[in-house]
């Protein structure tokens, strides 16, 4: 009866063993997956211009005629680039469109055209005053300002130089 009792106590305390070995594993895998997690929290930049350095030179043509590039922004100027096939540009177009409306600068709207239909979302900023260029994905706005995401809101102060960029419309426009 000692050699069972024994028996029983040596197997449960090697059960025990393993099961902890297991327990530690899983919870070392689950620390590694709630660093991966943590690093997918922030969003990936919406363009590669940084804050407080100026946009590189651009020269584009609005739906008008008028000439826009670096050279042209004066004040603060209030840009935006929409896709048509994004979900989420056309959440925001209101937003955009109701910043545009009170800013008290120049407001560029650059539509990048992507083989969707770019007429309701130029059509949106009828008669606001908004100046829109419509152009490819690798146009010199769009390059100009480093676009990896739709939709991206940048404000620019005098000389091109950035003061914000981002997923959302700026506040403070």
């Amino acid at each position: 009866m000692n050699t069972a009792l024994l028996v029983a106590v040596l197997l449960l305390t090697a059960l025990t063993v393993f099961n902890l070995v297991v327990v530690l594993g899983v919870v070392r895998r689950l620390r590694a997956y709630e660093n991966r997690l943590g690093d997918l929290a922030e969003p990936p930049p919406v363009a590669t211009v940084r804050i407080g350095e100026p946009v590189a030179d651009f020269v584009a043509s609005t739906v008008d005629g008028q000439a826009v590039g670096r050279d042209s922004i004066t004040g603060r100027t209030l840009v935006g680039f929409f896709s048509p096939d994004c979900p989420a540009c056309h959440e925001r177009l209101g937003d955009f469109r109701t910043a545009a409306v009170g800013h008290p600068g120049d407001v560029l709207a650059v539509v990048v055209d992507d083989g969707g239909d770019t007429g309701p979302v130029v059509g949106a900023f009828a008669g606001t005053g908004v100046a829109v260029v419509v152009e490819d994905p690798e146009g010199p706005v769009a390059r100009a300002f480093g676009v990896r995401g739709f939709p991206a809101f940048v404000l620019v102060r005098d000389g091109g130089v950035v003061e914000s960029v981002g997923y959302q419309v700026p506040v403070a426009a």
